[in-house]
C-alpha cells in the first residue's frame, strides 16, 4: 500500500526518469568505448564486426596478463616482434573463436536474461564496499575502465553466455573405469635401460659454412628476418597530472563555494509516520474512518485499531508503520497533513486523498540538519581543485588544438601557448614504443597511413588516463626485409646447431649399431638407469620423454633408437625392461578421473571451434 502512495504522487516526468534509470541498468546494451571517430573493422565473423576498439582493449588486457606472468623478464621477451607478433595473432584468434560461440548459442536458443546479468554485476567483488554492491564505485570502475554501463552489461552477457554454452559441453565428457585405471597404471610403470649423449656443442667447432649455404637460408627465411614497421614522431603532452601542481586554492575559496551551496550539506527533516486507511472502495467507508477515529479519541491502541480498520494489511501487522519519510515522498494532501504535526504522539484527523480516508501519527522525529563546514573541508576543497584542473585542462586543451591545426606543419607554437615543450623520439616499432606513447589509442593514431603520408600534426588524442596528445611523423621506415650482413650472425649460428645436431644424431646411430652389434666399447660411456619413474629428475628430461615414448620388444631383444633432444643434442637409448603399475580405484583414482574427463573436454571443444571456424565466413583485416 505505502507503494502504491507514492507511486501515486508522482508526477509523470518523475516516472519516466525513473523507468530510464531502471532500463539502463536491468536492460543493459552495448555502448561504445570513446576514443574519438568512428571505429574501424579489423575482422568480420559471419558478418558480424570485431572493432578495433575491441581488438585493442583484449590486446591490452593479455599485456597485462603476460607482464604478471613474467614480471621483470616481460621487457626482453615483449621486445622480440616476432614474439609479440604471435601474441596479436592469438588475441585475433580468441576474439574470433568468442564471436563464433555467441552466435551459436543465439542461433540454438540459448539466452541470459538481464537478471542474471544484473546478479552477476552485483556479485562481482571490486564492485562492493563492506560486502555491499557500491553503485558509486561501480561506475567510477566503468569510467577508468573505459566502459559505460550498456557496454559492460553486453560484455557480461556474452561471456555468460559463452560459459553457459562451454559448460554444457565440457561437462558431458567423463571417463571409464577402465580409462582411470590404464592410465594410473601407466603414472606407476618404471622402465630400465641406459643412454649415451652426443653434445652438440662438441661438434660445433667442426661445422663448416659456405656463403652459399648461408645465402640460400636468408632466401629460403626471409620472412622471419622482417624488420617491424618502425616511425620517428614529435609530440606535444598536455597531462592533467602535471596541471594538479599548478592548482591553489585559498581558504577563503572553500568557505565561500561551501557558504553558496549550503543545501547541498543539509539532510532534510525526516518523519517516522503511521496510519489507518479505509479505501474508497470499502463500504460505508468514510463512516468507517470516523469509527477508527472514535476508537482512538477513546483511548484505544493505535496500533490494534489500524489492525481492526485499516485496509493497508501490510502496515496494519506492524502498528501501521509506514517508516520514515521526507517531504515530497507521499501523495500531497497526505504529505502536508503529515508534516503539520508538531509532536511526537500527535494523531492528525481523518485526512482524504486520492487513495482513500488516513488517520495518521507522528511516531519519531529526526530534525533536518546542516554539515558544519569543519566536516566538510576537506572535500570542498577536493571539489574546488578538480573543478579548477578541468577547467584549466579544458581551455589549455582547446589552445593546443586550435594552433596545431592553424599551423599543421609545427608543434612549436602550440607547445608554447600551453607551456609544454615538444619531444622526439627515436625510430621505434609499434612493440617497443616509449612510454608516452604505448597506449594503443596512440599508436593506432601514429601508424594511421594519413598521417604518416601527410607529415602534419594530428587531431588531439584523448587517452583513458587523462592526457592529451597532439603528433607529427618526422620519419617512417616501412616494414623490411632485413639486410643479410645485419642477421649474418643469427643465420650463422642457426646453421651451426642444426649442422651440429646432424653430426650428433650420426654419431648417436654410429653408437647404435656398434651397441646392436655387442661392441664393448661402449659399456663404459653408456648411463645405466633402473626402475625409473615419468617423474624422475635424475636424467635429462629429453632422454627420459623418448624412454617412455619406445615400445618394449618381445622376449629379450633389446629395444634401441637413436633420436634428436630438444636442446640440440643426439641420443642412442635401450629399453631393458618395463614393470608395469599395480594401481586400483581408490582416492587417488578420483584426480585421475578429473585430469582425464578435463583432457577429453578440451579435445572435444577444441575440435567442436575448429568445425565452427571451418563452417564459417571469416574475414581477417590487417590491424
Amino acid at each position: 500500500m505505502l507503494e502504491r502512495i507514492r507511486e501515486g504522487s508522482q508526477s509523470f516526468a518523475a516516472k519516466a526518469v525513473l523507468v530510464l534509470i531502471i532500463l539502463t541498468f536491468a536492460l543493459a546494451g552495448v555502448g561504445s568505448y570513446v576514443t574519438g571517430g568512428a571505429d574501424t573493422t579489423v575482422a568480420e565473423v559471419n558478418g558480424a564486426e570485431i572493432t578495433q576498439t575491441e581488438y585493442d582493449r583484449a590486446y591490452e588486457n593479455e599485456r597485462s596478463r603476460l607482464q604478471q606472468q613474467f614480471g621483470d623478464m616481460f621487457d626482453a621477451i615483449s621486445s622480440d616482434p616476432g614474439y609479440m607478433q604471435t601474441v596479436r595473432a592469438n588475441v585475433m584468434n580468441q576474439l574470433i573463436e568468442q564471436q563464433l560461440l555467441v552466435q551459436y548459442a543465439q542461433n540454438n536458443g540459448m539466452r541470459i536474461s538481464s537478471a542474471q546479468v544484473k546478479q552477476e554485476i552485483r556479485d562481482i567483488p571490486a564492485f562492493r564496499t563492506a560486502g555491499q554492491f557500491d553503485n558509486d564505485v561501480y561506475l567510477m570502475a566503468l569510467r577508468n575502465a573505459g566502459y559505460t554501463p550498456e557496454s559492460f552489461a553486453t560484455l557480461m552477457q556474452s561471456d555468460l553466455l559463452r560459459s553457459q554454452l562451454l559448460q554444457a559441453l565440457a561437462g558431458s565428457e567423463f571417463a571409464l573405469d577402465s580409462e582411470v585405471l590404464a592410465l594410473l597404471r601407466l603414472q606407476q610403470q618404471t622402465r630400465s635401460g641406459g643412454y649415451l649423449v652426443a653434445r652438440n656443442a662438441d661438434y660445433v667447432d667442426q661445422v663448416e659454412l659456405s656463403e652459399q649455404e648461408i645465402t640460400q637460408y636468408y632466401e629460403d627465411n626471409s620472412q622471419a628476418f622482417q624488420a617491424p614497421e618502425r616511425i620517428q614522431v614529435a609530440y606535444v603532452e598536455l597531462s592533467k597530472a602535471d596541471l594538479m601542481a599548478d592548482i591553489d586554492i585559498a581558504e577563503s575559496e572553500v568557505r565561500e563555494f561551501y557558504d553558496n551551496r549550503i543545501d547541498q550539506y543539509r539532510t532534510e527533516e525526516e518523519r517516522r509516520i503511521s496510519h489507518i486507511l479505509v479505501e474508497h472502495s470499502t463500504d460505508n467507508a468514510e463512516q468507517k474512518a470516523e469509527q477508527a477515529l472514535a476508537a482512538l479519541e477513546q483511548g484505544g491502541d493505535f496500533g490494534d485499531v489500524a489492525m481492526e480498520y485499516s485496509d493497508d494489511t501490510f502496515s496494519a501487522e506492524v502498528g501501521g508503520d509506514l517508516e520514515w519519510i521526507e517531504r515530497g515522498m507521499m501523495d500531497e494532501d497526505f504529505d502536508a497533513a503529515a508534516f503539520a504535526l508538531e509532536e511526537v504522539g500527535d494523531i492528525t484527523g481523518i485526512v482524504e486523498t486520492s487513495f482513500g480516508y488516513h488517520i495518521i501519527k507522528l511516531t519519531d522525529l529526526r530534525p533536518g540538519s546542516v554539515t558544519p563546514f569543519e566536516e566538510v573541508r576537506d572535500e570542498v576543497r577536493q571539489q574546488l581543485v578538480e573543478q579548477q584542473l578541468e577547467d584549466r585542462y579544458f581551455q589549455l586543451q582547446q589552445d593546443l588544438a586550435e594552433i596545431s591545426f592553424e599551423q599543421p606543419d609545427t608543434l612549436e607554437p602550440a607547445a608554447e601557448a600551453i607551456g609544454e615543450t615538444v619531444r622526439t623520439t627515436d625510430l621505434f616499432a609499434r612493440e617497443r614504443a616509449p612510454t608516452p606513447l604505448s597506449d594503443d589509442v596512440i599508436l593506432n593514431n601514429i601508424f594511421a597511413e594519413q598521417l604518416i603520408d601527410e607529415r602534419l600534426n594530428s587531431d588531439i588524442i584523448e587517452t583513458s588516463d587523462d592526457r592529451s596528445l597532439v603528433v607529427r611523423v618526422v620519419d617512417h621506415q616501412p616494414q623490411q626485409i632485413r639486410p643479410l650482413a645485419d642477421v649474418r650472425a643469427q643465420i650463422e649460428q642457426q646453421l651451426r646447431t642444426e649442422k651440429a645436431q646432424q653430426m650428433a644424431l650420426e654419431q648417436a646411430q654410429q653408437w647404435q649399431q656398434q651397441w646392436s652389434e655387442g661392441s664393448s666399447e661402449l659399456d663404459d660411456k653408456v648411463v645405466w638407469f633402473d626402475s625409473i619413474g615419468m617423474s624422475s629428475q635424475e636424467h635429462p628430461r629429453g632422454v627420459l620423454q623418448n624412454v617412455f615414448r619406445m615400445a618394449p620388444k618381445a622376449g629379450e631383444e633389446l629395444a634401441m633408437q637413436a633420436v634428436e633432444l630438444p636442446n640440440g643434442d643426439a641420443a642412442v637409448i635401450a629399453l631393458t625392461n618395463v614393470t608395469e603399475g599395480n594401481a586400483e580405484l581408490g582416492e587417488q583414482s578420483q584426480q585421475v578421473r578429473e585430469q582425464l574427463s578435463n583432457r577429453q573436454a578440451q579435445i572435444m571443444l577444441q575440435a567442436f571451434i575448429d568445425t565452427l571456424k571451418q563452417d564459417a565466413d571469416i574475414i581477417r583485416k590487417d590491424n
